[in-house]
């Protein structure tokens, strides 16, 4: 089911010609058409390895869910935008580096992770899309928050997991 989202979300991007980027994009990502500064890029598969997880998994302290694993073990891509939901990005070349980054690098730890919160997409342009990591379902999966910058105490609970969330973002009133 997820995969599925993220293809048709893909496949819409690229049918705009919305799959362009101004920064670095690794070569096998890219269509070889430009536009400006502006280069376009394509997803490919991902090589990311059950291995390159549980690196990641040790350095957070956590286990990441069966459905956001089946995300970064998808495909690779620049930009993933389905509804008001923007995952991070996730390029085939130093894509562990763009998520720590991202995770890590925007806000002081102790205002998300510190408190359970794992962020993993951006919502819209004033918010973020987190994990709950202290309330893992029976599944691994674990619910969807969504954080707003200008209220740093408040996470508002949208889902129950990462496929129910996209999902609802992925209905016409959404996209």
């Amino acid at each position: 089911m997820i995969k599925d989202l993220i293809d048709k979300a893909l496949a819409h991007w690229v049918g705009l010609k919305l799959n362009c980027h101004p920064g670095h994009i690794p070569s096998n990502m890219l269509t070889g058409e430009a536009q400006d500064d502006w280069a376009f890029w394509v997803a490919v598969p991902s090589t990311v390895t059950d291995g390159d997880i549980a690196e990641l998994e040790g350095e957070w302290a956590i286990r990441l869910s069966p459905q956001y694993r089946e995300v970064l073990q998808h495909r690779h891509f620049i930009e993933l935008q389905i509804g008001e939901v923007s995952l991070f990005p996730h390029p085939s070349d130093g894509w562990k580096e763009a998520i720590r980054k991202r995770v890590f690098g925007c806000y002081p730890r102790e205002l998300l992770y510190g408190r359970g919160f794992l962020p993993f997409a951006d919502f819209s342009d004033w918010g973020l899309w987190c994990f709950g990591i202290n309330d893992q379902n029976v599944d691994g999966e674990y619910p969807i928050y969504l954080w707003d910058h200008d209220k740093p105490d408040e996470f508002q609970r949208i889902a129950d997991d990462l496929t129910s969330g996209l999902t609802e973002q992925a209905k016409p009133q959404n996209a």
